[in-house]
């Protein structure tokens, strides 16, 4: 058989800026800009009101294969680095942002296959080293849909190595994260937007491990904040009436070691901290619909892992260090629904779970440094909470299947370093 080169590509649409905020050593002492001890602070607005669309179509053969598409409303990203500054970001989002990413595949790939789809409203990243950073952000994403699918055909094809197919939908995103640095400041997020991600498969054979993935999140916030540092954030974020849906749909005929997933959320919170005090203030609402759509359906197999979760409103808040104070608000009002779906004519393992949750909150601190946790939390649900799990088996060698629905869960705790 020819063989045939690898092959990269990727495609990208999005309204995008920077900034940075730098001081070396020599002039560390001077007076950075957007100080916010002086009262100042950089400040950027950005608003798309047009479509955003990225797309890539292939019908090829070839041994190995890398697909990236991307479609992005509003982006800024930047850096503060041994200095103090303070930032004021607007982004509202009223088009739409889709990427799609469709592959075709021929005969016999020899290499990975990997396909990335990622549609997004807006979205602020920031990264600190050794800095003093206050945060002012609101998002606001009210377009017709922010949408990611990524579909990979090879009916009679062979992925020889494996590979990923990933699709990622986030209407409002906002990651802050970096050494040795303080982060304060407020993060507001306001959807109301369908938010949608698909992975699509049907290959022949994969004797190799293989995960497919579809994410979609309405409002995100990420900090990650390390060695001596230190975090009092207040974050607010409300999904209105809508739908934020992912779903995977796999069909191999031969699959060796295949995972595949769906995870839908309509606000999640993400915080850590180590080597200082973390206070946190997470106020949530949630009044859409959300769900997670799982299927994978076999006629020969190894072992496959399948797994569908939906979470309406969700904040971890934790702390490797001695003190945590996190202030919890939580109200769902929409369905919450997790479907998992597995048929397998004959094989070996099989591991199948679908979880719902309509409000989710975890807290820690460390043990080791004394930990101290201060909590006041605040959950209600009255969305119908739903989980479902089908699994068809022809023969096999061993089976688990669980369904979990809870409409609020809460927990607080002290623990090692690392977890």
């Amino acid at each position: 058989m020819a063989r045939h080169a690898p092959i990269r590509l990727a495609g990208m649409m999005a309204a995008t800026a920077t900034f940075a905020v730098l001081a070396t050593e020599a002039s560390a002492q001077a007076t950075p800009a957007c100080d916010p001890a002086l009262g100042e602070a950089c400040f950027s607005r950005q608003t798309q009101s047009g479509d955003v669309t990225g797309q890539v179509d292939l019908n090829l053969t070839v041994d190995q294969l890398t697909v990236s598409t991307s479609a992005q409303g509003n982006a800024l990203a930047g850096g503060v680095t041994d200095a103090s500054a303070g930032l004021v970001s607007r982004q509202t989002m009223t088009g739409s942002a889709r990427a799609g990413s469709t592959a075709a595949l021929n005969g016999e790939a020899d290499g990975q296959i990997s396909v990335t789809t990622q549609a997004g409203g807006n979205y602020l990243g920031v990264t600190t080293d050794g800095a003093t950073f206050a945060v002012d952000a609101a998002q606001s994403a009210t377009g017709d849909q922010v949408r990611a699918q990524s579909v990979v055909r090879a009916p009679t094809g062979r992925m020889l190595q494996g590979g990923f197919a990933n699709s990622v939908a986030a209407a409002n995103t906002a990651a802050l994260s970096g050494p040795s640095s303080s982060l304060t400041g407020v993060i507001d997020q306001q959807a109301q937007t369908t938010v949608f991600s698909e992975t699509v498969a049907d290959i022949q054979y994969i004797p190799a491990p293989a995960v497919f993935a579809a994410q979609s999140t309405a409002n995100v916030v990420q900090t990650n904040t390390t060695g001596a540092s230190h975090q009092d954030l207040a974050v607010r974020q409300s999904n209105a009436p809508s739908t934020v849906e992912a779903r995977t749909d796999v069909y191999v005929d031969n699959a060796w070691d295949l995972t595949a997933s769906a995870n839908a959320g309509a606000n999640q919170a993400i915080m850590t901290n180590a080597g200082g005090s973390m206070l946190v203030n997470v106020d949530q609402a949630n009044a859409g619909r959300v769900r997670a759509d799982a299927r994978v359906q076999t006629n020969l197999q190894g072992q496959t892992v399948l797994a569908a979760r939906s979470v309406a409103n969700e904040t971890v808040a934790g702390n490797n260090d001695i003190y945590l104070k996190l202030d919890n608000t939580q109200l769902n009002t929409g369905g919450v629904e997790a479907d998992a779906t597995y048929i397998g004519v004959n094989g070996y393992d099989a591991y199948v779970g679908a979880d719902a949750v309509g409000n989710a909150v975890t807290g820690y601190a460390c043990s080791q440094c004394g930990g101290d946790v201060n909590i006041n939390n605040n959950q209600t649900n009255s969305g119908n909470v739903t989980a479902t799990t089908n699994a068809t088996v022809g023969a096999g060698r061993a089976a688990v299947v669980g369904a979990n629905a809870v409409g609020n869960t809460a927990s607080f705790y002290i623990s090692r370093p690392g977890g």
